[in-house]
């Protein structure tokens, strides 16, 4: 299953069916090994522009852990007010999980 993980990141990162590419890659990330490569895919993206940044926040609230949570926190501060925004969002909602 690991070698979906390229795939369905580059479609969150595309905007292709990226809530469904998200929810699987939440479901993926309940495997240790699987969620820190998830991860790091992510994270990788996160110089893309504006639009991108949000689906990827989106992407990290569907994950388990600290990890995104800590994206989450470093997306709210974006220089981008709108990604900024969302990530402050989804990184409230999660901290009150």
């Amino acid at each position: 299953m690991t070698d979906a993980v390229p795939v369905l990141v580059a479609m969150v990162a595309e905007g292709t069916n990226d809530v469904e590419a998200s929810e699987v890659l939440g479901t993926l990330s309940l495997d240790p090994a699987c969620g820190e490569r998830i991860l790091a895919a992510l994270a990788a993206e996160l110089t893309a522009d504006t639009a991108v940044r949000i689906r990827l926040a989106q992407a990290l609230a569907e994950l388990p852990g600290t990890g995104p949570r800590d994206l989450l926190q470093r997306l709210a501060g974006d220089e981008d007010p709108t990604v900024a925004l969302v990530a402050s969002a989804l990184h409230g909602a999660r901290s009150a999980d």
